[in-house]
C-alpha cells in the first residue's frame, strides 16, 4: 500500500514537472511523511539525523542503501539471520524506495553528496552492533568494506 501510494505521488510529480527539470530528490521530499511513518522511532533515523542533519528520509533511504549493498556481498544466509535477529533492518529496507543506480547515485537522489555515505557507515554499523552479534557486526562490515 504505501509503495504505491509513493509510485502514484512520484508519478504526479513527474507530470507537474517539465521532463527536463525533473529532479529526484523533490520527489523524495515530497513523499518524505509516507516514508518516515512508523520508522521516526528507529535508533539507527534518530541517531543519523541528529548526529549528521540529515532528513528522516535521507536517513531511511541512505541506510537501505547501504544495507543493500551489504546484501549483495553476504551470503543469503548470513543476511536472512541478520534480518531475523533484527527485524527492524527488514522494515528500513521495506521503507525505502527502490534501489537503483550505484551507491553514490542514490545517496545523489536522495539529495545527499555520496560523500555522506562513510559518514553512514558508522552509525549503521553500530546499529547492527547493538542488536546482534559481533560475529554478524563483522560479517556486515567486510560487506561494506571498499
Amino acid at each position: 500500500m504505501k509503495r504505491s501510494l509513493i509510485a502514484m505521488l512520484a508519478a504526479s510529480t513527474l507530470f507537474t514537472h517539465n521532463a527536463m527539470a525533473f529532479d529526484f530528490g523533490s520527489v523524495m521530499q515530497a513523499v518524505a511523511p509516507i516514508a518516515d511513518a512508523g520508522l521516526s522511532t528507529n535508533p539507527l533515523v534518530g541517531s543519523l539525523t541528529k548526529n549528521l542533519g540529515v532528513t528522516p528520509t535521507q536517513a531511511i533511504g541512505g541506510s537501505a542503501a547501504l544495507l543493500n549493498e551489504a546484501k549483495k556481498d553476504m551470503k543469503p544466509a548470513d543476511f536472512q539471520t541478520l534480518t531475523t535477529k533484527m527485524p527492524q533492518v527488514g522494515t528500513l529496507l521495506a521503507a525505502a524506495p527502490a534501489a537503483t543506480g550505484t551507491l553514490p547515485a542514490q545517496f545523489s537522489a536522495l539529495g545527499m553528496n555520496p560523500e555522506m555515505i562513510g559518514k553512514f557507515v558508522p552509525f549503521v554499523l553500530d546499529y547492527i552492533k547493538s542488536g546482534t552479534t559481533p560475529a554478524m557486526a563483522n560479517l556486515v562490515q567486510a560487506a561494506l568494506a571498499p
